[in-house]
């Protein structure tokens, strides 16, 4: 799939001012990052403390607080290709805002001891940006983040597929095929799993406004560009009629995709600096 990269960002630059009163799964998606982040520190039994952080695709910067939390002492650089997502992101002295696009990320090469990314990765060429984020990665540093795998809206595809053969639902990557991609790039200690979750509308067309919202419509460069008409909404309510839950609700399912790894380098331990 092609996607319109100048179209990503115009959609997510008009979303960002009223992005973070829509956006309920990348918060959920955060908080279930986070617990993967603060499980790896744990489980490398010695004091897991990077300098420098990189949030890529930061978007209004919900990482930052929970992040300086856990690193007290972290330098974060807030990286977004959409300058009105970063300017919803207040001052803090340990904190610089970056604009910069993820398939060409404007750090010096081997800078970065934590690469934190919360659903980004599905908007962009996922080969060129994990060849950046290896190459701003120090040796030993680690990458931790989330994306949308394959079954995510499978319901609005299968309404969609019902009516026309054009792409109305993004294609994502299987976790299988986002792991593989990460080997090839030879990535050490590559971990990628997934796990569905399951929102629900009053409406079909809640669900779409929901997508818009947050800047998440479709952007595939083959897609039908004009406005849907009335009648057509009709009927893609019609098939989507089928999975609706016993309450009424229409779900939307989204298939969140986990990936940890490493850079690999002479020094193969986690990126630390040890309390006195």
């Amino acid at each position: 799939m092609s996607l319109e990269h100048h179209q990503i960002k115009a959609a997510f630059s008009k979303a960002a001012k009223h992005y973070e009163k829509h956006a309920v799964l990348q918060k959920e998606a955060l908080a279930r990052l986070l617990d993967r982040v603060d499980f790896d520190a744990f489980e490398s039994h010695q004091a897991f403390l990077p300098e420098t952080i990189l949030d890529l695709g930061c978007g209004t910067g919900w990482a930052i607080e929970p992040l300086l939390k856990r690193f007290p002492d972290s330098t974060i650089i807030a990286a977004d290709f959409s300058a009105d997502m970063l300017r919803q992101i207040k001052p803090h002295k340990q904190v610089e805002t970056r604009q910069t696009d993820a398939h060409a990320i404007d750090v010096h090469a081997g800078s970065i001891d934590l690469l934190f990314s919360n659903l980004m990765l599905q908007w962009c060429d996922e080969q060129t940006v994990l060849r950046e984020i290896k190459r701003a990665l120090k040796p030993g540093g680690l990458v931790h983040l989330t994306t949308m795998g394959q079954h995510t809206l499978h319901e609005l595809r299968y309404a969609w597929s019902q009516i026309d053969d054009k792409p109305h639902v993004n294609h994502f990557l299987p976790a299988n095929e986002l792991a593989d991609l990460a080997l090839r790039q030879s990535y050490d200690d590559v971990i990628a799993d997934s796990e569905l979750i399951t929102m629900t509308y009053a409406s079909v067309i809640d669900v779409m406004k929901d997508l818009k919202n947050i800047g998440a419509h479709n952007t595939d460069d083959k897609r039908s560009k004009g406005l849907t008409s009335p009648r057509t909404l009709k009927e893609l309510a019609k098939h989507y009629e089928q999975f609706r839950t016993d309450d009424g609700l229409y779900p939307a399912t989204f298939e969140l995709v986990y990936l940890r790894a490493k850079k690999s380098g002479e020094d193969k331990g986690l990126p630390l600096r040890i309390k006195d």
